[in-house]
């Protein structure tokens, strides 16, 4: 591969915040954008000079010309869409969640393997201070064993009128799957990714009826779930899309509750605020361990820099395959939970010699 990388973006929505992203970052080329909005594909083209436009996602692949794509589409098109980007002999780095299923995510990432291009899955809230920073303090033993992990995210009201896909379960909605990984991965990663073995879940579709035109294909607005790992580590979560509650308008007008805590055997981490807690009687001592909240675009821009940087290197990204398969495992189980009203065990993550034979 020349020190170029021509890349192309499959949906112009989302994809806005990885052109903004790739457009800073050394080497790369924005080759090409597909998305059927001619009026929102035409606006990145002339924001970001991106040099060819398409209708559709196939007809971009099908064009040539690219050297890997970043796949911002609904869920349920994504193991599709990685499957076609590899057959075209392109990496690949496709939003969150990875893939509607476990069985799904398998395929994705045998595929991978076989093909020997880079595959990663977006969150970039991985790269943010106060996300990044606790890992490392975790890793250092400075809160000394983190046994525990608490986080939500609860929406005022349902954000996406004319994105209906996000309300239907058979499309990869819902609060589970769209924001629920959110708060599971902000526990999950700066706890080292320990390895699951139950779940519990419960979930509601209280105020998405008369948003999604089946009702048997309503995805829940809600769910409160809990996490056992392998190491005697656990965790709880909820995340909702509607709620009667206060906060902080997001930047899609709906306010929001929002708190990520990590607990250790010396200390505590409050991951929203950037705080290390530590309670020595007779007082409380909170010190600040993030610098203030950064931009969101920054945390953009340091995913683009690592998916560019794994490439050429050709290593495994810090969003590797594996860790997406063990996070679409939860959520399975998690989701089955629910449905069954029971908790449920969750097999270990196959190696990735296993997934596709040691090849």
């Amino acid at each position: 591969m020349s020190s170029e990388l021509r890349l192309g973006l499959a949906g112009a929505r989302f994809g806005e915040k990885h052109a903004a992203a790739f457009s800073q970052v050394d080497g790369v080329i924005l080759a090409a954008i597909s998305d059927p909005d001619e009026s929102r594909r035409q606006a990145l083209v002339d924001e970001y000079e991106i040099k060819r436009a398409f209708d559709t996602y196939d007809e971009m692949l099908e064009a040539g010309e690219l050297d890997a794509v970043v796949i911002c589409l609904p869920t349920a098109l994504h193991e599709r869409s990685v499957s076609a980007a590899f057959d075209a002999g392109l990496h690949v780095l496709c939003e969150k969640p990875p893939a509607v299923s476990e069985s799904e995510m398998s395929k994705i990432v045998s595929s991978a393997g076989f093909c020997g291009k880079t595959y990663m899955w977006a969150r970039q809230q991985r790269f943010s201070p106060a996300i990044a920073k606790a890992r490392e303090i975790i890793e250092r033993g400075e809160i000394g064993e983190a046994y525990r992990g608490e986080s939500s995210w609860q929406w005022a009201w349902w954000p996406f009128e004319n994105d209906n896909w996000r309300g239907n379960r058979d499309n990869g909605g819902g609060a589970l799957l769209d924001i629920g990984i959110h708060m599971i991965d902000s526990v999950w990663y700066p706890m080292g990714c320990p390895d699951p073995v139950e779940a519990m879940a419960s979930r509601h579709s209280l105020f998405l009826d008369g948003r999604v035109p089946d009702r048997d294909e309503v995805a829940e607005d809600s769910v409160y779930g809990m996490l056992r790992f392998k190491n005697g580590s656990s965790m709880s979560f909820s995340a909702a899309f509607f709620g009667h509650f206060e906060g902080e308008k997001e930047p899609w007008g709906s306010p929001s509750n929002f708190g990520i805590q990590l607990f250790g055997t010396s200390g505590s981490l409050d991951l929203a605020k950037g705080h290390r807690v530590v309670a020595q009687q007779p007082e409380i001592v909170s010190t600040s361990y993030a610098d203030g909240p950064s931009d969101e675009s920054d945390w953009f821009l340091a995913q683009a820099q690592e998916f560019v940087d794994a490439i050429r290197e050709e290593r495994e990204p810090l969003n590797d395959g594996k860790q997406g398969l063990t996070l679409m495992r939860m959520l399975d189980a998690l989701a089955l939970s629910a449905k069954e009203k029971r908790a449920i065990h969750i097999k270990a993550t196959r190696s990735l010699d296993d997934l596709f034979g040691g090849l």
